[in-house]
């Protein structure tokens, strides 16, 4: 028979466990970003900083926010541990299980391009800059441009081999000298040619507001760019209801439910 005292112990052994584990755990997780943060420039640094920091990045779980396609509200949530992804309008529903994209009721409802090309191009374009602290990133520190008048201190960024659909794909941020906030984006679209290119397009970010301790950007503009200049405006998006939580998501929600159609990862 256990007595009140062995009781006792073995409580208190469970709990000294317990508390360990997740002091290793918690130590892992520090070591690994400060790993991550030890490659990162310091203007990016700065950035992540002015944006909200790694911390708070880190905290979130899930974020989310509607935005117009092709003239129709989209409500786009995207889990932020394992980048599944779940985009809802009301002609078709597309999906990221973490291994396949998915639509439903079929590709045809989804209109012009790919479902796997778009399921998570807004929200990687929103996401910016913490997206440039993601794993199997390589960085250059470019030359300070001015841009509107004022010095902006730009980072480019690269993927090592296998990382994400298009890992030819080359982004260059360009943070305000002083305020550290970003402004422009340069970016390369290589899903469709599967190889290197020197065109970029531009997003211009200079409407901002904060969520849950992050700063995020209201809308972005899309620009043609060409010979180091902005050209003719293409867009401007607007995000609605921005959402970003600590609250895991529900992983059953980004299952690939039946007669779902897949597209598939173009192959070159």
């Amino acid at each position: 028979m256990l007595t009140n005292k062995t009781i006792l112990g073995l409580a208190s052994a469970c709990l000294l466990f317990v508390f360990t584990a997740c002091n290793t755990t918690k130590s892992t997780m520090d070591d690994a970003n400060k790993m991550a943060m030890a490659k990162m420039p310091k203007a990016l640094l700065q950035g992540i900083e002015a944006h909200g920091g790694m911390k708070r990045w880190n905290e979130m779980q899930t974020w989310a926010y509607t935005i117009d396609r092709n003239d129709n509200p989209e409500r786009q949530l995207t889990d932020l541990k394992t980048r599944k992804v779940l985009n809802k309008q009301k002609d078709y529903t597309v999906g990221f299980d973490g291994k396949e994209v998915w639509i439903t009721p079929n590709k045809a409802a989804f209109g012009k391009g790919s479902p796997r090309f778009f399921h998570n191009l807004y929200w990687y374009f929103h996401a910016f800059p913490f997206v440039m602290t993601d794993p199997g990133i390589n960085y250059e520190v470019l030359p300070q441009k001015e841009i509107n008048g004022r010095m902006h201190d730009a980072i480019k960024i690269s993927y090592n081999a296998g990382v994400g659909d298009a890992p030819d794909d080359y982004y260059i941020g360009h943070f305000d000298a002083e305020t550290h906030q970003m402004y422009m984006l340069l970016y390369t679209v290589t899903y469709f040619q599967g190889k290197p290119g020197d065109k970029f397009n531009a997003l211009i970010f200079d409407d901002w507001m904060e969520v849950n301790g992050l700063l995020v950007p209201n809308s972005m503009k899309g620009y043609k760019y060409a010979d180091g200049k902005l050209g003719e405006q293409r867009y401007h998006r607007f995000f609605k209801d921005i959402e970003l939580s600590t609250t895991p998501a529900d992983q059953s929600m980004f299952e690939m439910p039946a007669g779902a159609e897949i597209d598939e990862l173009i192959s070159h």
